[in-house]
């Protein structure tokens, strides 16, 4: 499935391409949406789609902004441009910014989907490209690119003179000169059999980095990659390195089997120090080693935590996938468990009992671990008849595990624990005030918080395993829920009450998370309540 977002100010023209395509029996997914540049950007950066339809004139930033800094922190992204007849000017600059496609207004849905098919196209021929044999040939060969990596990590492992370092880096065509350093460092992890997926990884990488003067790239290994960032204003540099992290674990899992860890070195302003910065971001990632957590960590974020945020939990894998699964995950670890127990009733039944005990085993653990007993959370699967109960057959074990699973991701996400639970807390409490508010963004959210918006997004999915987006919605969407259920009011009164300025909008994303318009809803609940 291709995720889409579109942006575009005229309601008519947005419902129009939202209405007109019949998006569940395409392999494409409308993610979201916005009526300008600015509020799509932030919206964005939790979304992260593969491909952006934009028009070119909007208020605040148009389509143009927007496509420059897209372009930037998020390269992965094909963007379409919409426009009138009378903004070709616009649409040579558009071209010249690297756009996919460009279509006049009025866009017929059969346009639309050709357009899509065309981007879908490439981004697939992309990844079979990234992944061809001939290219890993290519790099193979190029003898000049081993030295330069050669060099390079001579230069991260402090073993190159600084005073020649400049000289010997403009050899390699390589500026040093800057006035800040941070090392990302990303640690790649895949099952031994596929470990050809470690080339497919750094290609991936390197297509990421490729347009970029402030980024240096090279690996120490097979399942090493390194990133020197270097920037002229060091004070923006942090926010820039958590933004491609994300961008570099994101197209990564996406596009191969590789699981990624980063870790993130200390700001220097030194060539000397870059060998110090790479040594930080390298402690970050043996911390999360340690802890069996594959995410985004600085070595800040690292110093600080305690030993119940990087504990392992004996390194039960069931109890590592519980520690990271979102709520999207539990159909596919129902599924999986589903497989293991086999279709035959006898073994099936055994087989049940057994594995069934290694989720409640694994459940409990993730909850002492959060600081609390699973007997609290759900009790019912600690009763032994209960058990039995439950692996009696297949319909009923996938329904108690998919429940126990859901309250146990319900818990993990209500509970945050280590240094940033203050700065969560405080961020959940301001979106839970203001997000009647379309004001309210991920930038407003961070600045309440005093943490930059990229790093931000990546504190605020890693600690509650949901992104800002996901939990600003899910708030909206139970107050409308409550509003339908208990007032009179029209459905788009409760639209504006909850935060949608667009009705139809409200209308479809409402249905995307319950199943059911808001109008079947409220029917639902006052037959229920009668």
């Amino acid at each position: 499935m291709y995720s889409i977002f579109l942006v575009e100010d005229e309601i008519v023209v947005r419902e129009g391409i939202r209405n007109s395509i019949p998006w569940a029996d395409t392999p494409y997914v409308l993610a979201g949406e916005a009526p300008d540049g600015e509020m799509a950007l932030s919206l964005m950066k939790d979304i992260k789609p593969d491909i952006l339809i934009t028009d070119i004139k909007m208020p605040f930033m148009d389509g143009l902004e927007l496509t420059r800094l897209i372009r930037k922190t998020q390269p992965w992204v094909k963007i379409i441009i919409i426009s009138g007849h009378d903004e070709f000017s616009y649409a040579k600059k558009a071209i010249s910014l690297g756009v996919e496609d460009y279509l006049l207004k009025p866009v017929s849905s059969v346009d639309m989907l050709k357009s899509l098919e065309k981007v879908s196209n490439k981004i697939a021929e992309e990844k079979r490209q990234r992944l061809s044999y001939e290219n890993l040939c290519v790099q193979v060969r190029n003898t000049a690119g081993i030295l330069r990596g050669k060099w390079l990590c001579e230069l991260v492992g402090g073993g190159v003179d600084a005073g020649e370092a400049v000289e010997r880096g403009r050899s390699f065509d390589l500026d040093l000169i800057a006035r800040g350093y941070i090392v990302l460092v990303a640690s790649l992890e895949v099952e031994a059999s596929k470990y050809t997926e470690f080339a497919g990884a750094a290609l991936i990488v390197e297509t990421i980095v490729s347009t970029r003067d402030d980024l240096i790239f090279f690996s120490t290994s097979m399942d090493t990659l390194v990133i020197i960032c270097k920037q002229v204003n060091a004070e923006s540099l942090e926010e820039t390195v958590y933004a491609l992290g994300g961008a570099i674990k994101h197209e990564v899992e996406r596009d191969t089997l590789c699981r990624v860890s980063v870790g993130i070195g200390r700001l220097v302003t030194h060539i000397a120090e870059i060998a110090s910065s790479f040594a930080d971001a390298q402690k970050a990632l043996a911390q999360l080693a340690q802890a069996g957590r594959r995410v985004i960590a600085g070595i800040g974020d690292i110093e600080v935590l305690n030993e119940n945020d990087l504990m392992r939990l004996d390194g039960d894998p069931v109890a590592d996938r519980l520690r990271s699964a979102k709520r999207s995950d539990i159909d596919a670890l129902v599924e999986h468990f589903m497989e293991l127990l086999g279709d035959k009733p006898i073994h099936s039944s055994l087989l049940g009992y057994y594995l069934l005990g290694d989720i409640i085993v694994a459940s409990a653990k993730l909850i002492e671990s959060l600081g609390g007993k699973l007997q609290d959370v759900y009790p019912s699967i600690l009763i032994q008849e209960n058990m039995m109960d439950v692996v009696s057959s297949p319909e009923r074990f996938r329904l108690e595990v998919r429940t126990l699973l859901d309250a146990i991701i319900t818990y993990r996400e209500s509970v945050v624990t280590g240094r940033y639970a203050p700065m969560i807390q405080k961020a959940k409490k301001y979106i839970e005030t203001h997000f009647a508010s379309q004001d309210i963004s991920l930038h407003s959210v961070s600045e309440e918080v005093n943490v930059s918006p990229n790093h931000f997004s990546t504190l605020f999915s890693q600690e509650t395993g949901v992104t800002f987006i996901e939990y600003l919605t899910r708030v909206r969407i139970e107050n409308a829920k409550m509003l339908l259920s208990t007032t009179a009011m029209r459905s788009a009164e409760i639209a504006y009450e909850s935060g949608f300025g667009d009705p139809h909008y409200f209308s479809f994303i409402f249905k995307k998370n319950t199943g059911m318009s808001p109008t079947e809803f409220r029917s639902a609940f006052t037959v229920s309540g009668q």
